[in-house]
């Protein structure tokens, strides 16, 4: 049994939520310094498949620890309101 129960799925998300937010505003400061449109819509683009694929690729890869969790006590419950 994997530390982290995530599926792929959720860590795909996860990524894509990310990357959505640091790319708007990267893609913001690149027009700002250099104020072309399409070369910043281009570098853009590609860094956020680049940075997409990194990010997978690490999420999967800290699954596999458990440091740095805190460990899961079954005997307390959350109360519901």
């Amino acid at each position: 049994m994997k530390p982290d129960p995530s599926t792929r799925k959720r860590s795909l998300i996860k990524g894509l939520s990310f990357e959505i937010i640091s790319n708007v505003a990267g893609f913001a400061l690149a027009y700002a310094w250099f104020g072309d449109f399409g070369n910043c819509l281009l570098f853009t683009g590609v860094c956020f498949a680049m940075k997409l694929v990194i990010f997978y690729y690490h999420e999967r890869f800290w699954h596999q620890f458990t440091w740095g969790k805190k460990k899961h006590d079954p005997t307390t419950t959350v109360a519901r309101m």
